[in-house]
């Protein structure tokens, strides 16, 4: 297909972006390891496991087995524990887009690393009182993450 043809206003060729982008299978050999992305999902499923048994201790504790009996503690410990279920899975689909992809290994531990700590520093500010800078700091990195990481995503899919 002619990209002359298919050119937009933008200056984008949309049946190159297909050619390169949406092939199956791809004409190039990638080699489909996700080692880096697994070992971040690792990380991420304990903290997620520790974010479970933290709420399961206060319903527990309080004997209430459904939503939050209007305890402050357990409701925000179940929401550090649903935003980190919120947040971590798409997080690690565009880690792994990332690292199929070709990114560095660096950048792709750094990614990761990234991730589990802002989950942390955010289910930590979660706590309230004096450590509500933590809910902050987690959850801007986590969504700066979130844009690096889809943008890289998109253009390392075009070119």
């Amino acid at each position: 297909m002619d990209c002359a043809a298919t050119h937009n206003d933008f200056g984008i060729c949309f049946a190159t972006i297909a050619q390169k982008s949406f092939r199956y299978p791809p004409t190039e050999d990638i080699e489909m390891t996700l080692t880096l992305t697994a070992f971040y999902a690792g990380l991420a499923g304990l903290l997620y496991l520790y974010l479970s048994l933290y709420v399961i201790k206060q319903r527990i504790t309080l004997r209430q087995a459904l939503g939050d009996g209007g305890d402050d503690t357990l409701n925000r410990r179940i929401r550090a524990h649903g935003n980190f279920n919120e947040y971590a899975p798409l997080t690690l689909i565009l880690i792994a887009g990332f690292e199929v992809m070709g990114a560095p290994a660096l950048l792709v531990h750094l990614a990761g690393i990234v991730l589990i700590v802002s989950r942390a520093l955010h289910a930590y500010g979660m706590q309230g009182g004096d450590k509500e800078w933590g809910r902050k700091y987690g959850i801007l990195s986590t969504f700066a993450l979130l844009l690096v990481l889809s943008v890289a995503d998109i253009l390392m899919a075009i070119f």
